[in-house]
């Protein structure tokens, strides 16, 4: 069934590509209308799966070409086994690019006299793989071999772990038993697609390098556009810990350290600050051309002596990971919180009314003493109340209503007051350079919890903790906070004595293997939300069915909303994900509610929700219920080529499949505008060869000018009209047409 379903979206893609090139009209018209049908065809197989939950890798060996290919409904990766069997394409299948990697990833060492050495030239790498349950490890020996062909003293021995979204890699640099003197030591050098414009890394720095003690190492964001004279490339001798690059709103591609950090930070000069990490435009091949060297010198060699073994080797562990694209819209995530509130817990009758009024998913968030009676969830603690009963009405009655529920856990917190952090919390405690332990408060008085590092003890015992409250009570899944990888500086958690000086790791291979452990453990129609604010993850993200972002970190709306495309680049990351954004870290407390209009608005340009659900996201949802199953769409955000909009602070958004478009226009001005409005159909994601219809089919707030408009909207209940109105389809593809749009508003256009 996969390969059925492979095969539709590569001839969709082969016949997208004929149509953009031109010709005959009629021809384009009737391979537009194949590419309708495979298009169905492929949404309705991919229907029985969902990304979140991992699956099977299809592995097969194209000797002719001389490649390994492993492939699953959502990516291919290919490795060439003429060029050292290094890692050549990665393509996601509901992505854009044909290959993310303009040029493979390799390795590269460059010695004291200038010689350049890289496995990508070895033509004969030895080459194996073998399966492991759903995953696959494939082994690749390769010589590292100088410009000429020639193999050198050196070889790279490379183990490629396939898992659900991410690839696990393993380097060893050995050889005879020699010492060479070199100037770069380079485990990841590759060129990328020149469509990842946007990226984040998370510094390499410490408290060595002033860093605060408990940094929590946000991601720096900056954009390296081909051709824009604002790029800011990257250069650094700290290896990042992390680095995200992405084609917003469309696909990307992530790298990250392993646990021991130590191999990237220290390296083999074995001090802070000898690395280098740069990513800069690149003419020939075009891209980006991205270089992680653990040492690196202009003209001061560093000694490294080869080993005979593995057992010795220079290594280095490092990911590859890349969103899950599921190729179709999402619908507005409508989510709120309850907790305890004194003993008065949400009514059956409230929780009626929130699932009359669209709410899907619920979570119990009591993470701090809010009302000052002492009766909180403690993080590890259980039970937290004393009436758990009324806990399990309230999610019984939400399961009744058609809600699914999740219950809060932090991922990085323990509570003092519990018998696990009394007799284990110095041991699995995140320290920094002097073994002091982290506290949170919620005020100065009340305790949230203490940091935890997951690479302890503490890993087990938070999946013990979310266990126990799963097999009780009646739950989908789990809210999970503090899902990030954190800098520790705890000996222990490093195979040393207490009082030892501490190399530094973080806890990221745990961070995977509890988002792994969860998956199983709620299953495939289970609930997992993750909130990761300033530092988005791929890999962590494709095992869950929601994110939650932009809680801080982001400068603050005052009097009017950002240009689009000012937001976080975590607002809508690539798309692949139900995202909620929220706006009480953004917007102030006192604000007008105009902001949380127009942060409503802009939300709906990106294809996230507000979440909370906002009163202004209610107001707003009747806009796209001409739509119907929004699923079944393709979806383009405010950086779409489709519509072309002449007004000021004006964006528009695209609802697209075969046969049909739905066209979102946002006036975030405070007054209504009249715009001109051009579609080219041969740019939609699902392109029209030939548009036989055009009308307005819903407009917002002040739009509703009559009488009859207002009775209208009265009796819906609505600030959204939804009435025909027909547009002239010769001037839409052309000219232009002229739409008003009301201030602080949006209208609907459907398009067929």
């Amino acid at each position: 069934m996969n390969e059925i379903n492979l095969s539709c979206q590569s001839l969709r893609r082969v016949i997208f590509k004929v149509v953009k090139v031109g010709g005959d009209t009629s021809l384009r018209s009737i391979l537009l209308t194949l590419a309708s049908v495979l298009w169905l065809l492929s949404s309705f197989l991919e229907a029985k799966t969902t990304s979140t939950w991992p699956q099977s890798y299809s592995v097969r060996q194209d000797k002719a070409r001389g490649l390994l290919i492993l492939s699953t409904p959502y990516y291919i990766i290919e490795h060439d086994l003429k060029r050292g069997g290094a890692l050549s394409r990665l393509t996601l299948r509901n992505g854009q690019a044909a290959n993310l990697l303009v040029s493979p990833i390799s390795a590269r060492v460059r010695t004291e006299d200038g010689v350049v050495w890289t496995d990508l030239l070895d033509r004969a790498p030895r080459v194996s793989y073998e399966r492991q349950g759903l995953n696959v490890m494939v082994t690749v020996d390769s010589a590292m071999c100088s410009s000429d062909g020639h193999p050198s003293a050196m070889r790279l021995r490379t183990t490629f772990e396939y898992r659900w979204g991410y690839i696990k890699i393993h380097r060893e640099f050995t050889g005879p038993a020699a010492t060479l003197r070199l100037l770069e030591l380079c485990p990841l050098s590759a060129t990328l697609s020149p469509g990842l414009t946007d990226y984040g890394y998370r510094p390499g720095v410490s408290e060595d390098e002033s860093a605060p003690p408990f940094d929590f190492g946000s991601n720096l964001w900056g954009k390296l556009r081909p051709g824009s004279p604002d790029g800011h490339p990257l250069e650094t001798n700290f290896v990042p810990r992390s680095m995200i690059l992405v084609n917003p709103g469309v696909e990307g591609l992530e790298w990250f350290a392993g646990d021991d950090l130590a191999q990237w930070e220290l390296g083999p000069a074995g001090q802070r600050g000898h690395g280098r990490c740069s990513l800069s435009l690149s003419q020939n091949p075009p891209g980006l051309a991205l270089t992680i060297s653990p040492y690196w010198a202009d003209d001061q060699a560093t000694a490294l002596t080869l080993p005979a073994s593995s057992a010795s080797a220079y290594s280095f562990d490092f990911y590859i990971a890349f969103p899950l694209l599921e190729g179709h819209a999402f619908k507005p995530w409508l989510h709120r919180s309850f907790n305890r509130n004194r003993g008065d817990w949400v009514s059956t009758a409230e929780i009626k009314q929130w699932a009359a009024q669209g709410y899907q998913t619920v979570h119990c968030h009591h993470d701090g003493d809010y009302y000052g009676d002492g009766l909180f969830w403690r993080d590890g603690s259980y039970p937290p109340y004393p009436d758990m009963d009324r806990y399990d009405k309230v999610l019984l009655d939400c399961r009744q209503a058609g809600i699914r529920t999740a219950t809060y856990f932090s991922n990085k917190e323990l509570h003092p007051s519990t018998e696990a952090f009394k007799e284990h919390g110095e041991e699995w405690g995140r320290k920094d350079r002097t073994a002091n332990l982290r506290h949170n408060f919620y005020r100065p008085d009340i305790e949230f919890g203490a940091q935890m590092c997951l690479r302890s003890g503490w890993l087990d015992y938070l999946k013990f903790s979310i266990d126990r409250v799963l097999k009780n009570h009646p739950l989908d899944g789990v809210y999970y906070d503090w899902n990030v990888a954190l800098l520790c500086q705890n000996p222990l958690h490093e195979g040393k004595q207490a009082g030892e000086k501490a190399a530094g790791h973080w806890d990221i291979d745990e961070l995977l293997d509890l988002m792994e452990w969860t998956r199983q453990r709620v299953g495939p129609d289970g609930l997992i939300i993750i909130h990761n604010t300033t530092v988005p993850m791929f890999a962590t993200e494709n095992f869950a069915d929601y994110v939650v972002a932009t809680e801080w970190g982001y400068s603050k709306w005052t009097d009017r909303a950002p240009d689009p495309d000012d937001l976080p680049l975590e607002w809508n990351l690539a798309g692949a994900r139900p995202r909620g954004v929220i706006s009480y870290g953004t917007i102030p407390e006192n604000a007008p509610r105009r902001l949380h209009k127009l942060f409503a608005l802009e939300a709906f340009l990106g294809g996230v929700t507000p979440w909370p659900a906002s009163p202004e996201t209610f107001e707003l949802l009747p806009l796209l219920k001409p739509l119907g199953n929004i699923e079944s769409y393709k979806f383009a955000d405010w950086r779409n080529k489709a519509v072309s909009l002449s007004g000021k602070i004006c964006a528009s958004a695209v609802y697209s499949r075969p046969g049909e478009a739905y066209l979102l226009l946002v006036n975030l001005g405070q007054e209504k505008q009249e715009v001109n409005c051009v579609l080219h159909p041969e740019k939609l994601p699902c392109p029209l060869g030939k548009v036989t219809g055009a009308e307005m089919v819903a407009t917002n707030g002040d739009a509703l000018q009559g009488p009859e408009d207002q009775a209208t909207a009265s009796l819906t209940g609505s600030s959204v009209l939804q009435a025909a109105a027909t547009l002239d389809v010769v001037a839409l593809v052309t000219t232009g047409i002229k739409v008003t749009i009301p201030g602080d508003g949006a209208i609907v256009i459907r398009i067929k």
